[in-house]
């Protein structure tokens, strides 16, 4: 009889946008180059978009490298997103035929719901984490 591995469950709790940045960032930058997957809400029309995705690619065969007009981190701080390869982007030729997979996309960081990286899954907390001793009722 197969034994069912139990998926490890955590939560990323923030009390500023830059601290839930960081937070979200570090996890990602945990995968390293292995495997991951993340969940977030597209910036253009807010429609949720979860890929896998792998970081510190070099050369990949099939995928375009992004734009390089400055440097690609310097651009992913001021927008305050991630540049990865998406690895379920399937690559097609002229004819239609299937010849490689993955594409370059941007993980807005504000917007992350979800991350799974290593066997564990962070859900990232919507709203950021009341302070101990605020009341919720109005004044």
């Amino acid at each position: 009889m197969k034994m069912k591995k139990k998926i490890k469950q955590r939560r990323i709790t923030w009390n500023t946008l830059p601290e839930r940045i960081k937070k979200v960032r570090g996890k990602i930058e945990s995968a390293g180059n292995t495997i991951g997957a993340v969940c977030f809400e597209k910036r253009t029309d807010e429609t949720q978009r979860c890929m896998s995705f792998r970081l510190h690619v070099k050369n990949p065969s099939f995928a375009a490298p992004p734009s390089q007009d400055l440097n690609r981190r310097d651009i992913d701080r001021e927008n305050l997103q991630m540049t990865v390869l998406d690895v379920d982007k399937v690559i097609r030729n002229t004819k239609g035929k299937i010849i490689g997979r993955g594409a370059y996309r941007t993980i807005p960081l504000e917007n992350v719901h979800r991350v799974s990286v290593k066997g564990v899954v962070y859900s990232v907390d919507k709203v950021k984490r009341r302070k101990a001793g605020s009341s919720t009722a109005p004044q």
